[in-house]
């Protein structure tokens, strides 16, 4: 309960605190899984709850106090979602939770509530073809702006299955760091300790891993051999087209993972310059850097809006992994859809505008330029390449993508990737690639 009230209350976010708390608490394999469950299914299917819960309250859930709201939540979820948990457990434990959150007062409470959504819980739904809004903003557990919008974009099919993508519960997804390891190595090590691994669909050192746990807990993740990363995020690495020996911009590097696959693929006679303006992104980056054996990689604590500046024209390649409202993560990050509103979209891509005009300068002439965001909507990717376009006439599209795999559906006629979690089972990634010509 704790990080759920954390996440609410701030801009955290669930997996960085869950894992450091679960570090903390000394639980077992079993424990550890079920309050792994408990988070993200509450922070997954928060718009279904909060509808069940007005159903049986009666006065506005945002009203009580957020002990009992996240109370209330927890015990919908078991009553509602997890069958193996008896119903009288799921409300004793509930109320054994809200006095231990010192909100004793509001036990009897929190006690007839849940009854109450017991009873409850098998009524009627609304029809998901008569009223799809009604029904993905309240069983699909989207907040309304979003249903709207995609349905709009995209049809109520598809936004439907967009929506579904997002609530399904997404495996553990790891990288080879060919720095250390050989693919094979990887996935020997893996199948000799959890139940479930898939190659990936796109990258061979890929690795899709079901009942794991946390990535923490994986074989070879302390030694450095993984990389904990979405397959789709390797995308706008694939982009750069890289070569050994190459000098290369990672401008906004946060924990480094991009940073990881860029230095294994220019080799010891490489370089990667890895900025990011966030002193935790950057002690994150620092850590990475130890793990996974990054000799070649250089952190800095820099903008890269000052970028050009700094370095010009002194890159062959520049990747700009641009901050973003992180649509596309949903289905990892599902506290996101929660925190998000309309006017982000401006924010964000006023941010990305402004970081892509940095770094322009530091491309040398005949390089590329790599954008990239984990956001799939048109102010985010579209019209922010357009306006950078426009401003830069020496860049132009690169359209070949060489080093994408073959058989693929990802390249847009704009020459654009797009990965979308309903169609490619990857997080959804933008990617645009632009060659400087002057």
């Amino acid at each position: 309960m704790e990080v759920l009230q954390r996440v609410e209350a701030t801009d955290a976010f669930a997996n960085l605190l869950l894992d450091a708390r679960l570090k903390q608490s000394g639980l077992a394999g079993p424990d550890r899984a079920l309050a792994t469950e408990l988070v993200y299914g509450v922070l997954r299917w928060r718009g279904m709850l909060d509808w069940i819960l007005s159903r049986v309250l009666d006065r506005p859930l945002l009203l009580l106090d957020r002990p009992v709201r996240q109370v209330l939540r927890l015990g919908a979820y078991q009553l509602c979602c997890l069958t193996r948990i008896p119903d009288f457990a799921a409300v004793d434990q509930s109320v054994r939770l809200v006095r231990r959150a010192r909100a004793g007062k509001s036990a009897g409470f929190v006690n007839a509530v849940l009854r109450a959504v017991a009873r409850r819980r098998d009524e009627l739904e609304p029809d998901p073809f008569a009223d799809p809004v009604g029904y993905w903003t309240t069983v699909g557990s989207h907040p309304r702006w979003l249903v709207e919008r995609w349905m709009a974009r995209l049809g109520p099919e598809e936004a439907g299955r967009l929506m579904a993508a997002n609530n399904a519960v997404p495996p553990v997804t790891v990288l080879a760091n060919a720095l250390k390891t050989r693919a094979e190595d990887v996935l020997s090590a893996l199948l000799g300790a959890v139940p479930d691994v898939v190659t990936g669909r796109f990258l061979p050192e890929a690795f899709s891993v079901w009942g794991a746990g946390g990535v923490t807990d994986l074989p070879g993740f302390a030694e450095g051999w993984l990389i904990p990363m979405d397959e789709g995020g390797a995308f706008p690495v694939l982009a750069l087209d890289l070569s050994p020996g190459q000098r290369v911009l990672d401008a906004c590097a946060g924990g480094g993972s991009k940073s990881a696959l860029i230095a294994a693929r220019v080799g010891p006679e490489g370089e990667v310059v890895a900025l990011d303006s966030s002193p935790r992104a950057l002690r994150r980056l620092e850590a990475a850097v130890s793990r996974l054996g990054l000799t070649r990689v250089r952190p800095h604590l820099e903008d890269a809006r000052r970028a050009g500046a700094l370095w010009p024209g002194q890159f062959s390649r520049v990747l700009l992994d641009a901050p973003c409202t992180g649509l596309g993560t949903i289905r990892r990050r599902p506290e996101i859809k929660w925190r998000r509103v309309p006017d982000d979209l401006a924010r964000a891509a006023a941010l990305q505008g402004e970081l892509l005009a940095g770094v322009a300068g530091a491309v040398a002439e005949g390089g590329l330029l790599v954008y990239s965001t984990c956001s799939l909507e048109p102010e985010e990717t579209d019209a922010v390449i357009a306006a950078f376009l426009a401003l830069h006439p020496e860049f132009r599209v690169d359209a070949t993508w060489q080093s994408l795999p073959p058989a693929h559906d990802l390249v847009d006629g704009d020459g654009h990737l797009r990965a979308w979690p309903h169609r490619h089972g990857t997080d959804g990634f933008f990617v645009a690639c632009f060659l400087r010509t002057r």
